[in-house]
């Protein structure tokens, strides 16, 4: 039975009308009077806030039904029918995608509610407003989309909006140069993403090629050909979540507003890979070895990011190494089919992400858009409300009891364990260890010891109220979202495993409660080693430290940026330039050439008749009024 209801449309439309708003009133202020901060915040901040209204009244819908007919559609038109390809401007709200709904627009609220105090003064304060509603309207249309059709044009939306908002600052050319780095290899993901819905739509999509018609044909797909779609559709996953080997991306986008990066790496562009592989469970789950190479990957990607956080300097690359390494901890939970760990895990890592980025944005405007860690210090007593906030987002970071993170990463773990992928739950236990260390690193440098830069010290304090009680809800989401989740170990029920089981296709493994035990306790063993280390390394105080050999390799990211430039990016602009070089002068030039001699051709015809002799355009005249008056003639008669 199909519930139709009109408003899931509503859902994204209030952002992007937010977004054409906003870009209207910014393209004014070039020729007239600029309007306010003020209205451009309240416009910025209605649709999102709305867009959060209608997705609680989805969820609340959708808990009312059924567990086994969750799932509202509306179908806005019929886009475009090509063969046996008809595609529906479709949306799908069911318990994963509902629960997608409600985080992404709450966090993107509660980060645009900050972006007002944040880029105040700002001279394109309108337009970032825009871009940021236009980011948040692509995210929840890659959400709802009802097929893997609808969901690409969100898809595509979200990775548009990062390349404007990471290069929002473009008179700083690095700032460009990231933003042109985020989308080519985007645009290299998402080549396996269409060439994966190519396979799919070949393989089983003329019955239908949304989402419901997907699943229940599901059956018609070979090994082989669901294996190759597998991989294909990860290829888009590894571009949009950064994961080996196109996660070069994201450490780069915190060159934008730290809005922005909180927005992307907790709520929008960097969830979507896992979203997309937990909504073809369907076919992963009958797919191992996709499934195998998924947690690998993942898993794989989680150490080397975290090797990777441990050396840097800039607060906001620690973050974004950590978004990397903490993406993998979902990819292996996807991977190993424990879908619905990998989901919730997204889910409180949104809310201590967000609350981390924020928080490191609290800091920089403090000190004045000094992101060195190093050149900071001693902040615990003048930013008291940021420094709890971050130290409540560190701990469920970290992945620390009873912090949210603890129990969505436990579960991966276990899941893991549980499944018998061994050697996946040993790295992954080492990351968590890893994931302390460079995390608490950075509380201790930022917050305790003494200040390195006295002059910025002096001038420190937290910042508004706009700013700092968006930290204060997201500490409380940090702090208790994990308990949504509730493992039996702990009496309770895996409420939000048990909401999204409609919408997956999963098992949940079991082992005796010793085993489950003896691994979280040594997770935790694992954890405090981690915290401790860094406390006696940076509790008191540590300078700028020199590095050298393996820590100067890591510093420098294993020089992967490096080695892409020389593989991949010079021989290709070699290549581009030598076939400039010969398209130009024969393909490029010859248009303007080819132009050039039709206008001379055209002048000497004309030159003819411009003798400059007053009689001579006398009789032009009058063989011109001849012709008009026996023209007339003709037409009374």
């Amino acid at each position: 039975m199909e519930h139709t209801v009109s408003y899931l449309g509503l859902i994204p439309l209030f952002p992007l009308l937010g977004a054409l708003i906003l870009g209207v009133m910014h393209i004014s202020t070039c020729t007239g009077k600029p309007f306010s901060e003020k209205l451009y915040g309240v416009l910025g901040c209605i649709g999102p806030v709305i867009s959060f209204i209608y997705a609680l009244i989805v969820y609340f819908q959708l808990k009312g039904m059924p567990a086994d007919s969750r799932f509202l559609i509306h179908d806005a038109f019929t886009w475009f029918s090509v063969g046996d390809l008809h595609i529906t401007m479709g949306f799908l709200a069911d318990p994963l995608s509902s629960l997608m709904l409600v985080f992404v627009t709450f966090i993107g609220s509660l980060i645009h509610i900050y972006s007002v105090g944040y880029m105040s003064g700002d001279e394109n304060f309108g337009k970032f407003f825009s871009y940021m509603n236009l980011f948040l309207g692509s995210m929840l249309i890659l959400v709802l989309g009802s097929g893997p059709v609808v969901m690409f044009v969100g898809w595509e939306g979200v990775g548009l909006c990062s390349y404007l908002l990471i290069s929002f600052y473009c008179k700083d050319t690095d700032n460009v140069l990231a933003g042109n780095k985020a989308f080519i290899v985007n645009r290299i993901g998402d080549l396996g993403f269409v060439l994966g819905m190519a396979f799919l739509f070949w393989a089983i999509g003329a019955s239908g090629f949304d989402y419901l018609s997907l699943r229940e044909n599901s059956h018609l797909l070979t090994p082989g050909i669901g294996l190759v779609v597998c991989l294909l559709l990860f290829v888009g996953a590894c571009g949009k979540s950064a994961q080996i080997p196109l996660y070069v991306w994201l450490p780069d986008a915190m060159a934008g507003p730290t809005p922005v990066s909180a927005l992307i790496h907790a709520a929008t562009m960097v969830t979507a890979g896992v979203y997309m592989v937990a909504r073809f469970s369907f076919i992963y789950a009958h797919v191992p070895v996709a499934g195998a190479v998924v947690a690998w990957i993942g898993i794989l990607t989680a150490l080397l990011a975290a090797i990777f956080g441990m050396f840097q300097h800039d607060i906001k690359k620690i973050l974004a190494y950590s978004t990397v390494s903490q993406l993998g901890y979902m990819f292996a939970g996807v991977g190993v089919a424990a879908y619905s760990a990998g989901i919730f895990h997204v889910f409180t890592h949104a809310f201590f992400k967000a609350l981390l980025f924020l928080g490191a944005g609290s800091v920089i405007y403090a000190l004045h858009h000094q992101q060195n860690i190093w050149k900071m210090g001693g902040l615990k007593e003048k930013m008291p409300k940021t420094y709890w906030s971050m130290l409540i987002g560190a701990l469920a970071l970290a992945g620390f009891p009873p912090f949210s993170g603890f129990f969505s990463k436990d579960e991966i773990l276990f899941s893991a364990l549980a499944s018998g992928h061994t050697g996946i739950w040993f790295i992954g236990v080492a990351v968590a260890g890893i994931t302390a260390y460079y995390t608490f690193r950075l509380i201790f440098v930022v917050f305790h010891g003494q200040p390195r830069d006295k002059k910025a010290f002096d001038h420190a304090e937290d910042a508004p109220a706009v700013m700092t009680i968006p930290l204060m809800v997201l500490a409380f989401g940090a702090l208790c979202a994990g308990f949504l989740n509730l493992p039996g170990i702990f009496g309770g029920n895996l409420n939000v495993s048990h909401w999204l089981a409609p919408s997956l296709v999963e098992h949940h493994p079991h082992t005796s409660l010793t085993v489950e035990l003896l691994a979280m306790a040594l997770t935790i063993a694992i954890i405090v080693t981690g915290i401790v280390i860094a406390y006696k390394k940076f509790a008191s105080g540590a300078e700028e430290p020199e590095y050298t050999g393996f820590a100067k390799f890591a510093y420098n990211k294993f020089y992967v940026d490096e080695l892409y430039n020389t593989v991949f990016v010079q021989p290709y602009k070699a290549i581009g330039s030598v076939i400039w070089k010969s398209l130009e002068p024969n393909v490029t030039d010859i248009h303007v050439k080819v132009s050039s001699w039709l206008y001379r051709k055209a002048g000497t015809g004309f030159k003819i008749f411009q003798v400059g002799y007053v009689r001579v355009y006398a009789v032009y005249m009058v063989i011109g009024l001849s012709i008009i008056s026996l023209l007339l003639s003709q037409s009374l008669n």
